[in-house]
């Protein structure tokens, strides 16, 4: 039996209370509970429990090998983890790690994509763009992506950075306790008679609406007339950001709109519900919204492009996005201190649109480049939206240096991300 407690964006999560639970584990001694519980889970929960090969519960030895042996095609997301880690991470965003993302570009140099603020990292000044030129001692360039993978895996190491201007630093550090900082760079830009804001949002999280409040209610202040929302990095989080979200940027012309539909498996139809734009005193209406996207651009990002797009001019600058039309619910055990995320529905938008496994495609192809921090002119996406909204074309070379691949993101900022740093194949 399941027992709804709150609900999250992916996800609903539900807490398995029953004593029928504990009967069905001493069945069977030799199934790991933990593998049992995660297959109970995924027998009812899963979107696609109706394609779950039979398998011998007995030959897994942890949840993560059962859900590798059994997983849907085209899952690329159901996971597990503890359930207090769960908690503390969706609820508040406190998580533990290094506190940067990580990627390699065109030059196969190791990049910081992201920094958070409240973490090692922030707090000794590293930067997005720096190149991290070494790890305790050994040059990134003489090691392979599994060999640096293993490094950031330690709890200490010595990094060697490389600032934008071209001078080194040095710094040893220890991984520690975070709270994410979902709003990474918040300003306006005037443009003639237009005022652009520009958002870096990168995590859904519960703690991310005050941020957003307080993002917006400076944008009101303002008086913005168009709107750069960068989700280049963002992988998802909770509904109910996402619902906060969608009402500051659409509430005052189309409160009350349905903008997104949950559709659960056909033991769980009643679980599915819509939901509609609200109006929230910080509601801006814009003339135009840019939203800047990558392969990293999933989850509760995607739902808030697909449900606006029926009612904004919005328009998507960068590359396409991952393509994660579908959500989760969290099934979680107290006792044994487990939280299975399997995908247990699909989002479809007030027009239908869903199944967008390929991600969505942008208007304006763009290369995420990193060569400066954010708000720099050197930052072709950035520059391209600008353009866009003031003169209705982009209108320049996009800028080359510092190219960040597609699939080349090794590091998610924590060890525990909001959307448990989906595996990308080097």
């Amino acid at each position: 039996m399941y027992k709804i407690i709150y609900a999250l964006l992916l996800l609903s999560v539900l807490l398995s209370v029953s004593c029928k639970k504990e009967t069905q584990q001493t069945t069977n001694p030799t199934v790991d509970p933990l593998v049992k519980f995660t297959s109970d889970t995924f027998n009812d929960m899963y979107l696609w429990y109706n394609t779950l090969p039979k398998v011998d519960l007995t030959t897994f030895k942890t949840p993560a090998e059962y859900i590798s042996a059994v997983h849907y095609v085209k899952d690329r997301w159901s996971f597990t983890m503890t359930y207090t880690d769960m908690q503390k991470l969706l609820q508040n965003g406190e998580t533990t790690g290094w506190g940067l993302g990580l990627a390699f570009d065109a030059q196969k140099l190791l990049r910081v994509l992201y920094v958070y603020d409240n973490s090692a990292m922030g707090k000794a000044g590293i930067k997005r763009g720096w190149q991290i030129k070494g790890i305790n001692g050994k040059l990134v360039s003489a090691m392979s992506v599994s060999e640096v993978n293993t490094q950031i895996g330690n709890t200490s190491n010595t990094f060697d950075f490389i600032k934008n201007d071209g001078s080194e630093l040095v710094v040893a550090m220890t991984k520690g306790a975070i709270v994410i900082n979902s709003v990474l760079y918040s300003t306006i830009y005037p443009v003639a008679a237009k005022k652009i804001g520009y958002l870096v949002f990168n995590e859904f999280l519960g703690s991310s609406v005050k941020e957003l409040n307080t993002a917006f209610n400076t944008f009101l202040t303002g008086g913005i007339t168009d709107l750069i929302l960068d989700l280049r990095y963002n992988g998802g989080g909770t509904l109910n950001c996402a619902d906060s979200l969608v009402a500051i940027l659409a509430g005052k012309t189309y409160k009350d709109k349905v903008y997104n539909t949950l559709i659960y498996n056909d033991k769980h139809t009643t679980l599915g519900f819509s939901s509609a734009i609200k109006l929230k005193s910080n509601s801006v209406q814009l003339n135009n919204l840019v939203v800047l996207t990558t392969y990293s651009t999933a989850s509760a990002s995607e739902l808030v492009i697909a449900g606006l797009k029926p009612y904004l001019n919005i328009k998507l600058i960068g590359s396409a996005t991952q393509g994660k039309p579908v959500g989760m619910n969290i099934a979680g055990d107290t006792k044994l201190n487990i939280a299975v995320i399997p995908i247990s529905f699909k989002n479809v938008n007030s027009q239908g649109y869903t199944d967008y496994f390929d991600g969505i495609p942008v208007d304006v192809s763009v290369a995420d480049n990193v060569s400066q921090d954010w708000g720099s002119s050197a930052d072709g996406s950035l520059t391209a939206a600008i353009n866009y909204i003031s003169t209705g074309s982009v209108g320049f070379t996009p800028v080359t240096k510092s190219i960040i691949l597609p699939g080349k993101i090794i590091y998610r900022g924590s060890d525990t991300p909001v959307e448990n740093a989906y595996m990308i194949s080097q």
